[in-house]
């Protein structure tokens, strides 16, 4: 799971994108996301499709000026309009001279800096050092970042699914509501790996159960067998609490990428996003992470609920300092954390923090506060009220910014879910598992419902210490401690399911 990719030039160019802005928002327009986003879900007025499309357009405008400025300058540009994405490819024999104010190396090691600016200030003058590095709200350079599976692979043989918890199981346990998922369209984001037909119908068959339908949308640019693992998990554990759901995979170079075609898919209607990759937010520049949160806002605009998965490496992510992940630090998405639970007669013996680290390994519930994305109101009191039982924290908090997780399931090795793989059964545990687990909770609440959910954030909150949650009072994730409430190690806890859908539909 830990392949990465740096920022590099491929061969003797450098590709930089820019994300175009979208027009202005009209009044009418503004009041139209506001229907779609500050209600209750129940009525709410999501965005169709065409709507969709008409208000996040790309500025023509703005577009055109970049455009122009590239081709000026004789460097190789496309437009993606659908992803308001511009690629620029600059060449060393372009600005590689001595008339040019800029050199490749110059542009190599600012790339790896953040952004970049494009403008010139004059129509007659070359972008200049000054510009490159002053960048604006227009323009930016979104580096390669090390985006990863975020469970480990780590495969435990098993000899059959009891040796392990089933999905269904752990949903017993969490008292799910009943369901299928009949009428839910599950979108996953991956960036690698593949499945085999083999072991999804060995997996369902062993439960008397058919396999869900599953479409395809592009291809895995990897596969190597840890990325082969998860795949297959999140199929198998979603699908097994939603088999009537429709599943659509969708991959994609980048989480951004993947996303901006889920969100340009006409085809399918989606309700639910899974996302179980990640990449510490230390590691994207300011552009990459507004276009995110931007592409995450239009997802719950649009109806969608998008899940992710906190992490499996603590609060320290693998790094010698506190820090959160993408794409988990958007208030616009739902943020899984970890537990090691113990089921007995189908109830929760016992639940605690996640955390199997060791000397050599930082392994457990991610969780934290980031520090490029400002908390919303809906999450405001919570975090104040546990700076307030742990002050020794509040330098994490000190520029408020979003707490990390939301909610948590299980997702301990030892309390590891069983899934068929390569033709064996094995042992798997990861917040990649317990985010497919809550992406198949919301396709049976929205079925039950009868609406759906969308952003279930702010509501999730008003719920916070109610019987709808079971709270983690017991243990650490590297650096943050338990509590009754939230806490940046499991959030609200993990649900009681019929109950968090009977309380959610009796908000006002």
């Amino acid at each position: 799971m830990e392949a990465t990719q740096e920022n590099t030039a491929h061969g003797d160019a450098l590709e930089i994108k820019v994300y175009a802005p979208i027009n202005e928002i009209t009044e009418r327009q503004q009041g139209i996301i506001s229907n779609a986003i500050d209600k209750h879900p129940r009525d709410r007025k999501y965005l169709s499709n065409t709507t969709h499309s008409r208000i996040f357009a790309p500025s023509k405008h703005d577009a055109d000026e970049i455009i122009e400025h590239a081709k000026a300058n004789n460097w190789e540009v496309s437009f993606n309009k659908k992803a308001r994405e511009i690629t620029i490819k600059i060449h060393a024999e372009d600005i590689a001279n001595e008339d040019s104010p800029v050199t490749l190396n110059a542009l190599k090691f600012l790339s790896s800096q953040g952004d970049i600016h494009l403008d010139a200030k004059d129509e007659e003058e070359k972008a200049n050092a000054e510009d490159i590095t002053n960048p604006d709200q227009k323009t930016g350079f979104v580096k390669h970042n090390q985006e990863k599976r975020v469970g480990k692979g780590n495969t435990i043989p098993i000899q059959s699914p009891q040796h392990g918890y089933s999905v269904l199981e752990l949903a017993e346990a969490y008292n799910f509501p009943e369901g299928d998922g009949e009428g839910q369209t599950i979108g996953i984001i991956e960036l690698g790996g593949k499945f085999k037909q083999t072991d999804l119908e060995t997996y369902f068959s062993s439960y008397d159960m058919p396999i869900p339908e599953i479409q395809i949308i592009d291809e895995p640019t990897t596969t190597p067998i840890n990325d082969n693992v998860e795949v297959t998990a999140d199929i198998q554990v979603a699908g097994m609490l939603a088999p009537k759901a429709k599943f659509v995979i969708y991959y994609g170079t980048s989480i951004l990428s993947a996303m901006k075609t889920a969100l340009a898919d006409t085809k399918n209607k989606l309700t639910v996003i899974s996302i179980s990759w990640a990449g510490s937010e230390l590691g994207y520049s300011q552009q990459e992470i507004i276009e995110l949160n931007s592409v995450f806002h239009e997802a719950c605009l649009k109806g969608i609920t998008v899940v992710g998965a906190s992490g499996d490496n603590g609060a320290l992510n693998n790094k010698p300092y506190a820090n959160v992940n993408v794409p988990v630090n958007s208030s616009y998405v739902l943020a899984c954390g970890g537990t090691q639970t113990y089921i007995t007669d189908d109830k929760i013996a016992s639940e605690v923090v996640w955390n199997e680290s060791t000397q050599q390994a930082q392994i457990g519930s991610g969780g934290g506060f980031s520090q490029r994305i400002s908390e919303q109101q809906y999450q405001a009191y919570s975090s104040q009220k546990y700076i307030e039982k742990f002050p020794q924290f509040e330098p994490y908090y000190r520029a408020g910014g979003r707490g990390i997780p939301d909610i948590a399931a299980n997702a301990a090795d030892v309390s590891g879910y069983a899934i068929f793989f390569e033709g064996h059964w094995a042992k798997i545990g990861g917040t990649s598992l317990a985010t497919p687990l809550w992406a198949a909770l919301i396709a049976r609440m929205n079925q039950n419902l009868g609406y759906r959910l969308g952003f279930i954030n702010p509501y999730l909150y008003k719920l916070i210490g109610s019987s709808a949650f079971h709270q983690i009072l017991e243990g650490n994730n590297n650096l943050y401690v338990a509590a009754e409430g939230w806490n940046p190690c499991t959030g609200l806890g993990t649900p009681n399911g019929q109950k968090l859908m009977e309380a959610i539909d009796g908000l006002e």
